[in-house]
Protein backbone atom coordinates (compact mmCIF):
# COMPACT_ATOMS: atom_id res chain seq x y z
CA UNK A 1 0.00 0.00 0.00
CA UNK A 2 1.30 3.45 -0.87
CA UNK A 3 0.95 6.07 1.89
CA UNK A 4 -1.20 8.99 0.79
CA UNK A 5 -1.98 12.27 2.47
CA UNK A 6 -5.52 13.50 3.08
CA UNK A 7 -5.33 16.42 0.65
CA UNK A 8 -4.31 14.15 -2.21
CA UNK A 9 -7.06 11.69 -1.33
CA UNK A 10 -9.74 14.38 -1.30
CA UNK A 11 -8.60 16.70 -4.09
CA UNK A 12 -6.45 14.47 -6.27
CA UNK A 13 -2.88 14.71 -7.44
CA UNK A 14 -3.10 18.03 -9.28
CA UNK A 15 -4.71 21.01 -7.47
CA UNK A 16 -5.22 22.83 -10.79
CA UNK A 17 -7.25 19.92 -12.14
CA UNK A 18 -9.22 19.77 -8.89
CA UNK A 19 -10.20 23.43 -9.38
CA UNK A 20 -11.21 22.73 -12.98
CA UNK A 21 -13.38 19.80 -11.90
CA UNK A 22 -14.88 21.97 -9.14
CA UNK A 23 -15.88 24.56 -11.75
CA UNK A 24 -17.28 21.65 -13.74
CA UNK A 25 -19.37 20.70 -10.69
CA UNK A 26 -20.84 24.20 -10.65
CA UNK A 27 -21.66 23.95 -14.34
CA UNK A 28 -23.12 20.50 -13.78
CA UNK A 29 -25.38 21.92 -11.04
CA UNK A 30 -26.63 24.67 -13.37
CA UNK A 31 -27.13 22.23 -16.25
CA UNK A 32 -29.00 19.77 -14.02
CA UNK A 33 -31.13 22.52 -12.54
CA UNK A 34 -32.04 23.89 -15.98
CA UNK A 35 -32.63 20.53 -17.67
CA UNK A 36 -34.92 19.16 -15.00
CA UNK A 37 -36.73 22.50 -14.72
CA UNK A 38 -37.56 22.25 -18.41
CA UNK A 39 -38.66 18.61 -17.99
CA UNK A 40 -40.87 19.56 -15.01
CA UNK A 41 -42.37 22.70 -16.55
CA UNK A 42 -42.88 21.37 -20.08
CA UNK A 43 -44.23 18.01 -18.88
CA UNK A 44 -43.22 16.65 -22.26
CA UNK A 45 -42.80 12.87 -21.96
CA UNK A 46 -40.43 12.57 -24.91
CA UNK A 47 -38.05 15.06 -23.29
CA UNK A 48 -38.13 13.07 -20.06
CA UNK A 49 -37.38 9.84 -21.93
CA UNK A 50 -34.25 11.34 -23.50
CA UNK A 51 -32.51 11.28 -20.13
CA UNK A 52 -34.40 9.00 -17.77
CA UNK A 53 -33.41 8.69 -14.09
CA UNK A 54 -31.49 5.45 -14.47
CA UNK A 55 -29.63 6.78 -17.49
CA UNK A 56 -28.84 9.96 -15.59
CA UNK A 57 -27.37 7.90 -12.74
CA UNK A 58 -25.27 5.80 -15.11
CA UNK A 59 -23.98 8.85 -17.00
CA UNK A 60 -23.16 10.57 -13.73
CA UNK A 61 -21.27 7.54 -12.43
CA UNK A 62 -19.27 7.35 -15.68
CA UNK A 63 -18.53 11.08 -15.45
CA UNK A 64 -17.24 10.63 -11.89
CA UNK A 65 -15.16 7.62 -12.96
CA UNK A 66 -13.53 9.76 -15.67
CA UNK A 67 -12.70 12.37 -13.04
CA UNK A 68 -11.24 9.75 -10.71
CA UNK A 69 -9.20 8.30 -13.56
CA UNK A 70 -7.83 11.70 -14.56
CA UNK A 71 -7.05 13.15 -11.11
CA UNK A 72 -8.07 10.72 -8.38
CA UNK A 73 -9.82 12.87 -5.78
CA UNK A 74 -12.70 11.27 -3.88
CA UNK A 75 -13.81 14.63 -2.47
CA UNK A 76 -14.15 16.00 -6.00
CA UNK A 77 -16.10 12.88 -6.97
CA UNK A 78 -18.51 13.51 -4.10
CA UNK A 79 -18.80 17.18 -5.09
CA UNK A 80 -19.71 16.31 -8.69
CA UNK A 81 -22.50 13.95 -7.62
CA UNK A 82 -23.74 16.33 -4.92
CA UNK A 83 -24.03 19.19 -7.41
CA UNK A 84 -25.78 17.11 -10.07
CA UNK A 85 -28.29 15.54 -7.69
CA UNK A 86 -29.03 18.84 -5.93
CA UNK A 87 -30.22 20.21 -9.27
CA UNK A 88 -32.57 17.25 -9.65
CA UNK A 89 -34.00 17.45 -6.13
CA UNK A 90 -34.50 21.21 -6.32
CA UNK A 91 -36.81 20.47 -9.26
CA UNK A 92 -38.85 18.05 -7.14
CA UNK A 93 -37.11 14.99 -8.58
CA UNK A 94 -37.28 12.03 -6.24
CA UNK A 95 -39.55 13.83 -3.77
CA UNK A 96 -42.91 12.16 -3.21
CA UNK A 97 -45.18 15.17 -2.80
CA UNK A 98 -48.48 14.29 -1.18
CA UNK A 99 -49.52 17.79 -0.23
CA UNK A 100 -48.78 21.21 -1.63
CA UNK A 101 -45.42 22.20 -3.04
CA UNK A 102 -42.79 22.77 -0.36
CA UNK A 103 -41.27 26.19 0.15
CA UNK A 104 -37.68 26.97 -0.81
CA UNK A 105 -36.23 26.30 2.65
CA UNK A 106 -37.94 22.93 2.94
CA UNK A 107 -36.83 22.07 -0.60
CA UNK A 108 -33.24 22.93 0.30
CA UNK A 109 -33.74 20.82 3.43
CA UNK A 110 -34.60 17.88 1.17
CA UNK A 111 -31.77 18.61 -1.27
CA UNK A 112 -28.88 18.70 1.19
CA UNK A 113 -29.26 15.28 2.85
CA UNK A 114 -30.56 13.67 -0.35
CA UNK A 115 -27.63 14.93 -2.37
CA UNK A 116 -25.15 14.03 0.39
CA UNK A 117 -26.44 10.46 0.62
CA UNK A 118 -26.38 10.03 -3.15
CA UNK A 119 -22.89 11.56 -3.32
CA UNK A 120 -21.66 9.10 -0.72
CA UNK A 121 -22.96 6.13 -2.71
CA UNK A 122 -22.58 7.14 -6.37
CA UNK A 123 -19.48 9.29 -5.82
CA UNK A 124 -17.68 6.49 -4.02
CA UNK A 125 -18.76 3.97 -6.66
CA UNK A 126 -17.60 6.17 -9.54
CA UNK A 127 -14.36 6.96 -7.73
CA UNK A 128 -13.71 3.27 -7.10
CA UNK A 129 -14.25 2.42 -10.76
CA UNK A 130 -12.04 5.25 -12.02
CA UNK A 131 -9.29 4.60 -9.49
CA UNK A 132 -9.31 0.88 -10.26
CA UNK A 133 -9.04 1.47 -13.99
CA UNK A 134 -6.24 3.98 -13.39
CA UNK A 135 -4.36 1.50 -11.24
CA UNK A 136 -4.81 -1.35 -13.74
CA UNK A 137 -3.84 0.85 -16.69
CA UNK A 138 -0.56 1.76 -15.11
Amino acid sequence: MVPIDTQTLLLGEDPKRARQWSVGAGLLFVASLCYFAVVRIADFRLLDSVLWWQGYAVLLTIFVAVQAYSNGGIGVSWLLVFAAVAGVILNFGGIALTMGRPGLLRLIGYAIPGSAATAAVMGTLGFGIGAAVRRIAG
